[in-house]
């Protein structure tokens, strides 16, 4: 009976979102965005639903059509209602120039692989240069219509809502193929990402929601919430990822160190039993990393004469590199560099990696803004949030592409746009109780004000 129902809900669920993303469509072109932005955050990470809608007509282009009605929308509203256009924010110049530099960066690459067109949709790096711009325009999306609490923490339970159908899958996976031989095989609900993947976008997030949690007062929610965080844990250790076992190890240090020290000794005692702790199987892919000889296994092995090369490339075209895309077109063994920081390197320069630099910087000090005077603590554990975000983030970048895609990374500009709306918010609180406080003590007789100066 129970699997019936399953099916049944599977069976209809992709007509159902098909018909609502219409709606949401239709409601986002009138200047009603949010439920269209609600839809997309719910459904990034969901990449086995959404590939169910491509039997629907433009079904292969749900997400692009739904994100384009809401940047039409979005200026036709603005235009109409003559508001100012984006609300401030120094992420915003960083995130124009890096669409700005990756689409010169795609000519450099048409030059350098002799392509004619400018921008060739059968061009495959055409179509990941569109990808990665749809992250910039999330942020300036959800920055600029979210403009309430309300809202901002509704946009966070849809994130929570996806990732827990996320973690469901990716569990099942694991209990399909629990060998270290089979894990290649899981991608949780990404479909074309790996285990190393999956594991990076669990590990991200999950970090976000314990800062919000520790922030949080005791209700269903921090319960429900902190469930989800254990079922998250529970994907990351099982999906065997040295990379992000690192990452988590480093963002939960941070964490607790600022937000509950409480938490460092047994987290600390976890690291020096960790032989102990953890599953026999995360232990030998921990260990698996160098042989008995101590050294480095194949796949790293692997990975090391790549960046060798690699750097060799960079070191002939330092400033504007190969151009984007390009590297998979290189004849390596490896179809990519396992490595963001090289990977950029090599395709895009030295001016790449300073505008990777740039926009990282700007998540981290709007996270910092938010945390040194949000309003609220809810809001100051998001803002802490984004920042332990961005350092596991880092971590992960060191052993894959954890950065361009839109599946994986999506939720962090939601993220930063959350935050950054929220300390507008806790900005503009402030001002208002400065004018009050300005305005009583106007209000009271000159002598009384001349005496309290005095004093």
């Amino acid at each position: 009976m129970g699997l019936g129902i399953v099916s049944l809900i599977k069976s209809f669920a992709p007509v159902a979102l098909y018909f609502l993303g219409i709606g949401c469509f239709l409601a986002a072109l009138s200047g009603r965005l949010r439920w269209a932005l609600l839809l997309v955050t719910f459904l990034l990470p969901l990449r086995n639903v959404i590939d169910k809608l491509q039997n629907f007509p433009l079904g292969n282009q749900f997400i692009d059509i739904l994100i384009a009605g809401m940047l039409l929308g979005w200026l036709l509203s603005r235009l109409a209602l003559r508001t100012k256009l984006m609300e401030r924010s120094p992420l915003n110049t960083a995130a124009v120039l890096l669409i700005v530099y990756t689409f010169v960066s795609l000519q450099i690459g048409n030059h350098y692989l002799h392509y004619g067109g400018i921008l060739d949709v059968s061009d495959p790096r055409v179509q990941d240069w569109k990808n990665f711009c749809l992250l910039p325009i999330l942020y300036f999306l959800t920055l600029n219509e979210i403009k309430d609490k309300e809202w901002a923490w509704k946009t966070v339970a849809v994130m929570c809502a996806a990732m827990l159908l996320s973690a469901y899958y990716t569990s099942t996976q694991v209990s399909w193929f629990s060998s270290l031989e089979s894990r290649a095989k899981i991608n949780g609900t990404f479909q074309f990402l790996g285990p190393n993947e999956v594991a990076a976008f669990f590990n991200t997030y999950t970090l976000i929601l314990m800062s919000v949690y520790f922030s949080m007062r005791r209700s269903i929610y921090k319960i429900l919430l902190a469930g989800l965080i254990l079922f998250n844990l529970y994907c990351i250790v099982f999906l065997y990822s040295r990379g992000a076992y690192a990452a988590t190890a480093l963002g939960m240090f941070v964490l607790f160190a600022a937000r509950n020290k409480k938490l460092l000794v047994p987290f600390v005692l976890a690291l020096l039993l960790w032989q102990v702790l953890l599953p026999q199987k995360a232990i030998m892919r921990i260990q698996g990393t160098t042989n008995v000889y101590g050294e480095l296994d194949e796949s790293s092995m692997r990975r090391m004469e790549v960046w060798r090369a690699s750097l060799v490339i960079f070191e002939n075209n330092p400033v504007f590199g190969l151009g984007f895309g390009t590297f998979r077109h290189l004849g390596f063994d490896l179809s990519d560099t396992h490595n963001i920081y090289i990977k950029i390197m090599v395709e895009q320069g030295l001016i790449g990696m300073f505008a990777f630099l740039i926009v990282t910087c700007c998540f981290l000090y709007e996270g910092w803004r938010l945390f040194r005077w949000g309003d609220e603590e809810l809001s100051k554990g998001l803002g802490f949030g984004l920042i332990v975000g961005i350092l596991v983030l880092l971590v992960n970048n060191m052993f894959g592409d954890r950065w361009s895609y839109l599946e994986l990374n999506g939720y962090l500009w939601i993220f930063a746009g959350l935050v950054t709306r929220l300390r507008v918010i806790s900005t503009e609180a402030h001002a208002e109780k400065l004018a009050v406080r300005q305005k009583s003590e106007d209000k009271r007789p000159l002598r009384e004000r001349l005496d309290k100066k005095q004093r």
